[in-house]
């Protein structure tokens, strides 16, 4: 599947400690063997697909209910004063569910036998440990917390290339690890504790149990898995959930305690791009190809700076050569567009109530300041006179409840000093566009969406100047909000969610708008405006530093494997076991939804660390989530509506409770507010 790079400074350690036991026990899960999967759960998502596959509608859901099954048998187990459970009580769990799952019960025990089969691959370093052992004269035991029978995780361990193996499993001994009583059965077996050398991947169940017993341990990070417990469960999600492990499993291990779930930002970034990335934009521009072909589109424009990633895709994937559709990317932006589209309509005696509310659109809490440079009305000397006589400052910060009526009464005073500022930006955006010849034919715009006021703006002006523009909006996203631009842009549809589908649903995407936003995103600054350079008009962008900063640390890694992997997946090569044809809508909305509802902390914190900006102006830069470098912890609340990753911001304040009973309290306030999110997904609070 990969190149495997071994761990040579955990075998180094290894061996150093082998000379001090007499026996050594290896964890087999994650230790000994590895799922060539992001989460052990996504072999529920193998197993649903066969059974559909097999069986039909009947298995649809399979997954999320076999899931729910083993924590119901586990909770009436320990209710019983049992340690573990075998298969039988999660198949009786399912049969609750589901009465028509009886008649297929030995099915369901043999096909996510086979699925575990196919999904478990041995550790190479694990192996050469064993072998080491065994050329040592040593004794190896394998030593197992789980519900599948010795047999089965034998039948495992033989599979992957381990003779022979003695083997002790939890759901046959009746004793587990996690609690110490399996170090029993170990002691009876090899003796002295001190003398038994214990490797695996859990700081609980392999670390301090095993410590607590007597036995001397040694971890092994290296093929640890995600564990996500957030988030709808099903086989959309394993196209994503194979190239991330893929992506996790061949990193070249560093430094002498290596974890590939404790990463730098940079590596994170990276395995993204390979997996979600490549998933998520790899689908759109194959979405976008299909639809502009189906539309007798002949050009299409990837708008800045949110389109720059998907054009390096189209490029990629060589669709401009498949399709014959060519392309350019355009230089907008809401700032470029939207002040000059709203002069239409406008006189130097009137100014429009739509004109007012976008001249007046705050992002949040925005000072005075910004809210008037973003629309160049700084130097309309008469407003800000009467801003200032009104206000005080032009520091101040207002909201959309807070001074934006107030703005907007100063603003109708003054319609014969704002109009000639806004109407002089049509001309140039009109020679920009028609320049780029966006008025003729039929054109797309690809960008990532969700109001589609870009696609009202740029139809207005060049309606406004004559022309018949017929223009096609291929978004990401669509939000219910869009439906009131529906009657001024033309056609505009989306590849992940449209916006005659309700916000339920979609929380996945809504956590992931900022994600979405940066990650397409190009390193040059928002587009200004537009200047006449010799024949021709070119864009004037902002300054870039900040920007130009992060995308060489976090941006472009990912950027980078996203477009490599998408080329060999369009190149009609297999990757970690998915093609291209693999890239599905469904799919990438799994990804979405993965990333979004149940992130790792590792990637909350590359991802979160990401500096973004929500408001129009591009005036104020702050991280993606706030919680990882503000001291919010003593607050009763986290201030989830003005987050720009609810869950993430979420998952990392209650990760930063300071006592049990701080935890408890936030862990029960946000499940309360997210009641509206799915259970799975909730389920994270605790």
């Amino acid at each position: 599947m990969f190149e495997w790079q071994q761990d040579r400074h955990w075998l180094s350690r290894f061996e150093d400690i082998l000379s001090t036991v007499n026996a050594v026990t290896f964890d087999v899960f994650d230790t000994a063997l590895t799922r060539v999967l992001d989460t052990p759960a996504d072999v529920f998502a193998i197993v649903e697909a066969d059974l559909v596959r097999a069986h039909g509608p009947l298995f649809r859901g399979y997954a999320a209910l076999r899931e729910q099954a083993e924590f119901d048998a586990r909770r009436q187990a320990a209710a019983r004063g049992q340690r573990e459970i075998g298969f039988d009580p999660i198949l009786d769990a399912l049969e609750e569910k589901n009465i028509q799952f009886a008649q297929y019960r030995d099915e369901l025990l043999s096909e996510e036998v086979r699925v575990e089969h196919e999904c478990c691959i041995p550790v190479p370093e694990i192996k050469a440990a064993v072998e080491l052992c065994r050329f040592r004269g040593l004794p190896v035991l394998f030593v197992s917390d789980m519900y599948l029978s010795t047999a089965v995780v034998r039948s495992l361990l033989e599979n992957a290339g381990y003779e022979s193996p003695d083997l002790i499993v939890s759901c046959d001994t009746g004793c587990a690890k996690w609690d110490g009583s399996q170090w029993d059965i170990v002691l009876d077996r090899f003796g002295e504790a001190g003398r038994i050398l214990h490797i695996g991947d859990n700081e609980g169940s392999d670390g301090r149990t095993a410590d607590d017993a007597g036995l001397k341990t040694l971890l092994f990070k290296r093929a640890r898995s995600n564990h996500r417990p957030g988030g709808p469960l099903s086989p959309d999600v394993l196209p994503f959930s194979r190239l991330l492990r893929a992506a996790m499993l061949r990193l070249a291990p560093g430094g002498a305690d290596y974890d590939p779930t404790a990463l730098p930002a940079s590596e994170v970034m990276s395995m993204l791009g390979a997996s979600w990335g490549a998933t998520v934009v790899g689908t759109y521009v194959r979405w976008v190809a299909r639809r502009a072909q189906e539309l007798g589109v002949t050009h299409v424009y990837f708008c800045a700076r949110d389109g720059w990633l998907p054009q390096q895709a189209w490029y990629a994937a060589k669709l401009d050569e498949a399709t014959g559709i060519t392309s350019t990317y355009l230089y907008i932006s809401r700032r470029s567009l939207n002040f000059a589209a709203a002069s239409i309509g406008c006189t130097p005696d009137y100014l429009t109530e739509s004109t007012l509310d976008t001249l007046c659109a705050v992002f949040r809490k925005e000072r005075l300041r910004d809210v008037l440079s973003r629309a160049d009305l700084l130097n309309v000397g008469p407003l800000v006179e009467d801003i200032l006589r009104h206000f005080g400052s032009l520091d101040r910060v207002i909201s959309f409840d807070d001074g934006a009526a107030e703005l907007k009464d100063c603003m109708r005073r003054h319609p014969g000093a704002i109009y000639p500022v806004l109407h002089a930006k049509v001309t140039t955006v009109v020679s920009y566009l028609t320049q780029e010849g966006v008025h003729e034919g039929r054109v797309a715009i690809v960008d990532v969406g969700w109001h589609g006021n870009m696609q009202v703006s740029i139809k207005g002006i060049l309606e406004e100047a004559g022309y018949s523009p017929s223009i096609y909006g291929l978004y990401a996203g669509l939000w219910p909000a869009a439906q009131r631009n529906r009657g001024r842009s033309g056609w505009m549809e989306s590849a992940f969610r449209n916006d005659y589908q309700s916000i339920e649903g979609g929380y996945g995407l809504h956590n992931s708008v900022a994600i979405i936003e940066n990650t397409f995103a190009a390193a040059h600054g928002t587009t200004l405006g537009y200047r006449q350079d010799g024949s021709g008009i070119v864009p004037v962008l902002a300054e870039a530093g900040a920007v130009c900063a992060q995308n060489r640390s976090l941006l472009e890694p990912f950027q980078n494997e996203t477009v490599a992997v998408i080329a060999q997946l369009f190149g009609q090569e297999s990757h970690a076991g998915v093609t291209v044809d693999a890239l599905t809508e469904k799919a990438a909305t799994a990804a979405i939804d993965r990333l979004g509802l149940s992130p790792t902390m590792n990637e909350i914190a590359a991802i979160g660390s990401i500096q973004h900006s929500g408001d129009p102006s591009h005036a104020r830069l702050t991280p993606l989530v706030q919680e990882l470098v503000a001291d919010l912890s003593k607050q009763e609340r986290v201030d989830i509506d003005h987050s720009d990753w609810v869950i993430g911001s979420a998952l990392v304040s209650l990760r930063r409770a300071t006592t049990p009973d701080r935890r408890a309290a936030l862990a029960h306030d946000l499940r309360h507010r997210l009641g509206h999110y799915d259970d799975r997904t909730i389920g994270q609070f605790k």
